[in-house]
């Protein structure tokens, strides 16, 4: 009887669960079902009926929060106001760690601001205060202010009205100061003025400063001459270049460079030098009078450094060593230190290189030289028959610099690899949505196969990757990649290759037609120089006149088109790509065989490498790159080789 009674028991449970399981499964497609149905209508504008599809997503759906969010937005553009309300205050009551509480909150603040409620400034305080690095917070502080200039109109008592007029001054010139070039800088600038408080020369600055990024040169230039002389210099100087002013411009430059040069930031610092120098027509003479002039200025390791740049031969390199020995925390250190290391290597001084090259790695970790120097004291030990340090020092590129240039050679060292490039085995895979959070994943993922573009774009605003994603999932491939390789640029150390953030950083777009015309080419190879020439936009056509994903200039095309009896559109992806790896093959095979040679062709010139070749003084192809004489081709063959490296790894 008892095992009847389990038996049973268990029969009940299971019968139970499996239709929890299928009511669970009916939910999410009929979720899913009337949140597409609202989708459609909202977009074709009819916002009543939306209103109601949207109401009908169950509670526990994972797009409820998405679908609240619609209702308020619904209600709010067909004149409910109530309604509105109603939806955005029952989002941040049940859901309030949702991404969308921030933004639902500002919503809500709005509409209680449009109706004059006393309640607005509550919540625009509340955002300020757990929300300050949102945008959010910032239009926020505009409105606390608005709010605070509105009571003190209609306040009698002189102390309380003078106290709010404060408040809404301090907010108005916060939101100027963070949001120098927001949608509402005029206008708290308009208030500031409207308020007839005198203003102190912080708040003249920062007006100025709001005026100056917008181009608006005159105005800033009022507020500039208002401001402290001692903090105000570097920028009103590089206003004063930008109007012409040229007189006033240098009076500045020189005037701060001689007792101010300690209250500024270095950068507007050396913007306001490089304006100076600009208009001279011997700037190594000018950079050297400006040394001898100011030779306590705080800016003097970047005179030493401009000097540096405009020097030739020994002279160049003395400079760096005198800029490192004597400012060695300077921001320009490392890029001298590298130089006088580099130079020992060049005149076979291995001694004084290892030395320089140890020095460079302890002050400077995380410079843009330090693979470079690791990879070359990794060299000068495999030149000294010492392997165990070498493949340390090549090993230490791969670890911290896992996506340079310089680990790409370090790879190939430790794998005795003589050619520059290596086979790969292609494996594609999918862009997918960059989240860790499962739960965030899958209803980003649902609402993106529902078409609700904007609604995620909301929900992640601020993340650069999910913001690449979308522009990627619309088919927006040049700006998915640029805002994907800047966000990856700002993360250290590095994830590893598996990571998914890569495949947005480097996307196969283009792949088939690379694969169908790569001509016995690495397809991975074609497809970097297609990311460095174009970034992927096919309608793309350069200054001199290159055109398209490959850059061809159309003479070029045209001459290969014709040998080969193909057509020449070099706006159409499929035939521009065919055209470029045709004159990529055609360099490589001028150029003995050597895909480095035509890597470096395709941006200087076939002419321009022979004669490199034969004339430059060089040990091997690491040496040869460093020496090519246009910076430009240099910077370029060493990105071409860094993306086909990180391809290879990715995929």
């Amino acid at each position: 009887m008892k095992d009847k009674i389990i038996a049973l028991v268990f029969i009940i449970f299971i019968s139970i669960c499996g239709t929890c399981l299928i009511y669970s499964k009916l939910s999410e497609i009929n979720d899913t079902k009337e949140y597409s149905a609202g989708l459609e209508l909202y977009k074709k504008g009819d916002y009543k009926i939306a209103y109601r599809h949207f109401g009908k997503v169950s509670l526990f759906s994972n797009i409820k929060t998405p679908a609240l969010f619609r209702q308020a937005r619904c209600a709010t553009l067909i004149g409910d106001v109530n309604g509105a309300i109603r939806n955005y205050k029952m989002l941040l009551f049940i859901y309030p760690h949702s991404q969308l509480y921030v933004v639902s909150e500002y919503n809500l603040a709005m509409l209680l601001y449009d109706l004059k409620s006393d309640s607005a400034r509550k919540h625009f305080v509340h955002i300020i205060k757990y929300y300050p690095d949102t945008d959010y917070a910032l239009a926020s502080e505009y409105y606390v202010a608005s709010i605070d200039m509105k009571s003190a109109q209609k306040c009698n008592i002189y102390w309380i009205r003078k106290d709010l007029k404060h408040k809404a001054l301090n907010h108005f010139i916060r939101y100027v100061k963070l949001s120098p070039d927001g949608r509402f800088v005029q206008q708290s600038i308009n208030k500031i003025s409207a308020l007839g408080i005198a203003l102190n020369h912080n708040d003249s600055f920062a007006l100025a400063e709001s005026y100056f990024i917008r181009e608006l040169y005159s105005e800033a230039s009022k507020y500039y001459s208002e401001s402290p002389l001692k903090v105000a210099w570097a920028k009103y100087a590089k206003n004063e270049f930008k109007r012409g002013n040229y007189s006033l411009a240098k009076s500045l430059t020189e005037n701060g460079l001689k007792y101010f040069s300690t209250f500024v930031d270095r950068q507007d610092m050396y913007d306001a030098i490089d304006g100076y120098v600009s208009l001279s027509d011997n700037k190594l003479q000018t950079v050297t009078v400006l040394l001898n002039t100011y030779p306590k200025t705080k800016a003097i390791d970047y005179l030493l450094y401009l000097k540096a740049k405009y020097s030739e031969g020994d002279i160049k390199y003395k400079i760096y060593e005198q800029l490192y020995d004597k400012y060695p925390d300077s921001n320009f250190s490392a890029e001298a230190l590298y130089n006088t290391f580099y130079i020992q290597i060049s005149k076979k001084q291995y001694k004084k290189a290892i030395l320089l090259g140890k020095k460079h790695l302890s002050h400077f970790k995380k410079s843009d030289t330090s693979p470079a120097v690791m990879f070359w004291l990794g060299k000068i030990y495999e030149h000294k028959h010492n392997p165990i340090i070498s493949s340390n020092y090549y090993k230490g590129v791969l670890t911290n610099y896992p996506d340079s240039y310089y680990s790409y050679r370090a790879y190939a060292k430790l794998n005795k690899n003589k050619d520059l490039f290596i086979e790969t085995n292609i494996k594609s895979k999918p862009v997918v949505f960059p989240c860790e959070d499962r739960n965030e994943r899958d209803m980003a993922s649902r609402l993106i196969s529902l078409g609700d573009y904007d609604f995620v774009s909301e929900l992640y605003k601020g993340n650069k990757f999910v913001e690449s994603w979308i522009l990627y999932k619309q088919g927006k491939f040049v700006q998915s990649a640029i805002i994907a390789e800047k966000a990856m640029k700002n993360i250290y150390p590095k994830p590893k290759f598996d990571d998914v953030r890569w495949r947005l950083v480097y996307p196969l777009n283009y792949f088939d037609i690379v694969e169908k015309y790569k001509n016995s080419q690495d397809p991975f190879l074609i497809l970097s120089i297609i990311r460095e020439e174009s970034h992927f936009n096919k309608d793309i056509v350069s200054p001199v006149g290159a055109v398209g994903l490959m850059q061809l200039m159309p003479a070029t095309a045209n001459e290969i088109a014709n040998a080969y009896g193909i057509s020449n559109n070099l706006l159409n992806p499929d035939s521009n790509i065919r055209l470029g790896s045709l004159f990529y093959t055609q360099m490589k095979t001028k150029l003995f065989g050597k895909d480095i040679y035509a890597v470096i062709a395709y941006n200087g010139g076939g002419g321009s490498v022979v004669n490199w070749i034969n004339t430059l003084k060089y040990d091997d192809i690491d040496d040869f790159v460093e020496k090519i004489p246009y910076p430009e081709t240099q910077s370029y063959v060493k990105k071409v080789m860094r993306s086909y490296w990180c391809y290879s790894n990715i995929y």
